[in-house]
């Protein structure tokens, strides 16, 4: 079986690849976002996705390391890396302290930030095609502007949760941020979509897929504003 999906978000990855684990469905592969499962029976194993130091690939010590625990790497992409394990051998958990964890969230917001600023030049470069009258750059930078947003939220949601952890320490933690709601960047993309296939479809079709991308980000504004005001509640 394949299924396809798209997670920046690492922690939500892990919790579905362990409830389709508990369906009977076992992980084996990734490419590009479609996941393959293989057959098994239900929770027999445990997942968990881990950010390494290697593009692609795991060093040898990390590795064996591994293999002590009962782990075993399913799939390496990018810096992830996607393992899992025999339910039968208990709780499956990579950083069981608060320092491990604190430096393991460090590590992926830094690399959200890295590809924000990659993204965020190409982003300016679709622009200035935009302003130069260029219509498919119109689009392209939309769909720019919706990853860009996507990134940002990732690099909120990774301050909250280090900010979490450095609170268990019982250090002091000031500006703390919610996450960005995901419809935000999904308006975007709808509205990037529709300037894309502008040729395609029927100007009614156009207009009235616009008016949802509009409608998707003004909600996402609004649950954005209600995470900014928990976050701030929590902290008073």
């Amino acid at each position: 079986m394949i299924k396809f999906r798209f997670y920046l978000d690492k922690d939500a990855e892990t919790e579905w690849l362990n409830e389709m684990a508990a369906k009977g469905y076992a992980m084996t592969g990734f490419c590009a976002g479609f996941y393959h499962f293989d057959s098994c029976e239900p929770g027999e194993y445990r997942y968990q996705v881990d950010f390494g130091d290697r593009f692609f690939g795991v060093t040898e010590d990390y590795r064996e390391f591994m293999q002590d625990t009962g782990a075993e790497i399913v799939q390496t992409w990018g810096y992830w890396v996607i393992l899992r394990r025999l339910a039968e051998k208990g709780e499956f958990v990579l950083y069981t302290d608060v320092d491990s964890s604190i430096e393991h969230y460090t590590k992926i917001r830094k690399m959200f930030k890295i590809v924000t600023v990659f993204e965020l030049i190409c982003f300016f470069i679709e622009v200035f095609g935009a302003v130069s009258g260029n219509r498919l750059a119109v689009a392209f930078a939309f769909l720019l502007g919706a990853i860009l947003l996507a990134l940002v939220s990732q690099v909120f949601k990774m301050n909250a949760i280090i900010a979490k952890l450095r609170e268990r320490k019982g250090e002091a933690v000031s500006g703390k941020f919610g996450p960005l709601s995901a419809l935000v960047p999904c308006g975007l993309l709808l509205n990037s979509c529709a300037l894309i296939l502008e040729e395609t479809i029927h100007p009614t079709a156009k207009m009235a897929t616009q008016i949802a991308a509009i409608i998707l980000m003004l909600v996402g504004v609004y649950r954005t504003a209600r995470y900014r005001g928990k976050y701030r509640s929590k902290d008073e």
